[in-house]
């Protein structure tokens, strides 16, 4: 009897190197907090951020599968040469250029294997991709490939087991981060988002429940058990309410320790908890988008900026606040005001973009109706990357609105600081505030804020010395407070706190010098009988629920 020969699929990110240099826009990265903290320097937190869904992908197939992530050209050349019978490359607009030669390596060097796309880039079309391959993903890519390689498209979706690790002044900052896939695209339909559009406003719930988001994490800790920290993948994880709810309840009825939760969200959908239930899940830290003053989008719908920041911060959560520039009623004096207003708000972290008209949004759809689309820029894909403008905007050129935003992140930075310290203070005073409510849950979560910000304390005299005067003021405060606060230094954080100096000289000439600039490689390998990291298996969508929620049947 003879037996078929399973299908072997391979799926890769775009090659490295990433950088100016190479033909990248600015806002092109391989980390999450490129955008963010670009101009922090040495303070920047850093990781590398892996194109988690092809893991995803390949832990949810039957197929032997491996993926890679962030290989050199020469890297790819050298596996696809092993005979895959599919290849599939995940990539966005901006990484275009990075894209073409892979496939271009594939018809070399493997003539035989059927290229597939998927990502975000797949919003362009055919057209504007720019090269022939075999099959596009357009939409949601476990059942695209399930489809595609003739697997069962209704198997339950499992959760892999993906990790990162950040460091700070060139060590781990804490332990390592686990990523839960709640869900993808969102209701909120934002003209500009790209997300929203490409899943036609549709959320796509992969973990339909509270329980089974809280299970996802149980499963990961049962891994890794001092993992705490946590990323929830889903575009607003907070705005279906019994949801939501459903996480606190079960949070409360687990043996789990205080966890440390990251999570984009929305002011619709943070005003519809107390900060104290947020912290009882574990939620520390948010990313909120503030916009424009008049963009009216419903999200931003609830209580006002100035008092819900004020109260996730007295509470110990940070907020990320991304602001947009380029609004057609704005003008450079009102970017100034508006400006004005974020930082009045003291955010933890802050990010500036670029109003853009990405494929398959209601902004692009009108931008080109009204023929103000710039046809150079959408020629260049790199530059769609929140950096360009590439629009005609009625009130300021292209000149004059790309050095705006680069000043923006610059003074935030002069007038507010290092986030790390930003964080730190927030932390702090929350387990000033928390350190007597009445929930356990919640006073040992203060307890670990205070541990924070009291490590945080030890880098303080190093930093001065790279921070604005004004900053420099206010970090003696802030040091102060914490000594005030929190317990003394161990003799270990002592001999940190004299290394400091050390640490942040070597990350700044390691930043000079290109040195660890770029990111680390990896791959997995699942089904290809060879030794591979183990995944993790955890809530799958139950046979009989659907995973999938349209626009406007959010709770």
């Amino acid at each position: 009897m003879t037996h078929e020969k399973p299908l072997r699929v391979l799926m890769s990110s775009v090659c490295q190197p990433f950088g100016v240099k190479y033909g990248d826009g600015l806002g092109t990265s391989y980390e999450g907090t490129h955008q963010i903290m670009w101009a922090q320097g040495i303070f920047r937190t850093r990781a590398t951020t892996t194109q988690w869904g092809i893991d995803f992908i390949a832990h949810n197939l039957q197929a032997p599968t491996t993926t890679l992530h962030y290989p050199t050209m020469a890297r790819f050349i050298a596996e696809i040469r092993k005979g895959y019978d599919y290849i599939g490359i995940a990539f966005v607009a901006t990484t275009k250029h990075k894209m073409i030669p892979m496939v271009e390596a594939i018809r070399r060097y493997a003539p035989q294997t059927k290229v597939v796309l998927g990502g975000y880039g797949t919003a362009l079309s055919d057209d504007e991709i720019g090269i022939e391959v075999d099959h596009i993903c357009r939409g949601e890519g476990v059942a695209f490939m399930r489809d595609l390689l003739g697997e069962p498209v209704d198997r339950p979706i499992d959760q892999p087991y993906i990790k990162q690790q950040t460091k700070l002044f060139t060590m781990n900052l804490g332990g390592p981060v686990g990523y839960v896939f709640a869900g993808l695209g969102c209701p909120h339909g934002c003209d500009f988002c790209a997300t929203s559009h490409y899943f036609k406003r549709r959320h796509i719930r992969f973990l339909p429940d509270g329980r089974s988001i809280l299970h996802a994490i149980e499963r990961l800790r049962a891994s890794d058990p001092d993992m705490v920290d946590f990323w929830i993948s889903d575009e607003d994880f907070l705005l279906n309410q019994k949801r939501g709810r459903g996480f606190l309840e079960a949070i409360r009825e687990s043996d789990q320790p205080p966890l440390a939760i990251s999570a984009f969200s929305s002011v619709k959908a943070l005003s519809q908890y107390h900060p104290s239930e947020l912290v009882e899940m574990g939620i520390d830290w948010v990313w909120v988008g503030y916009e424009g003053q008049r963009a009216g989008y419903a999200k931003m719908n609830g209580r006002p900026y100035d008092e819900l920041f004020a109260d996730l911060r007295a509470h110990g959560i940070s907020v990320l606040a991304s602001m947009i520039i380029g609004f057609d009623y704005q003008t450079p004096e009102i970017i100034e005001q508006e400006f004005e207003d974020l930082i009045a708000l003291r955010p933890t972290m802050s990010q500036f973009l670029i109003y853009g008209p990405a494929h398959g949004t209601p902004l692009y759809e009108r931008m080109e109706a009204e023929g103000r689309l710039n046809a150079d820029a959408f020629a260049d894909a790199s530059k769609l990357d929140g950096f360009s403008l590439t629009f005609a905007h009625p009130h300021i050129s292209k000149e004059e609105m790309e050095a705006l935003q680069k000043e923006l992140y610059h003074k935030e930075f002069q007038r507010l600081g290092p986030s790390i310290f930003r964080c730190a203070d927030t932390y702090l005073e929350g387990s000033i505030r928390l350190a007597d409510h009445p929930a356990p849950r919640v006073r040992a979560k203060a307890k670990a804020y205070a541990d924070i910000a009291r490590r945080a304390r030890m880098v303080i005299p190093a930093a001065k010395r790279y921070v604005s005067p004004e900053v420099g003021v206010w970090l003696d405060e802030l040091s102060a407070r914490m000594t005030k606060h929190t317990r003394p230094f161990s003799l270990k954080e002592r001999s940190l706190a004299a290394l400091a100096p050390v640490m942040l000289w070597y990350t700044g000439f390691k930043m000079r010098r290109g040195i660890d600039q770029q990111p680390t490689f990896s791959t997995r390998s699942w089904r290809m009988g060879e030794p591979a990291v183990a995944p993790l298996a955890v809530s799958p969508v139950l046979p009989g629920q659907e995973p999938l929620v349209l626009a406007g049947q959010e709770e």
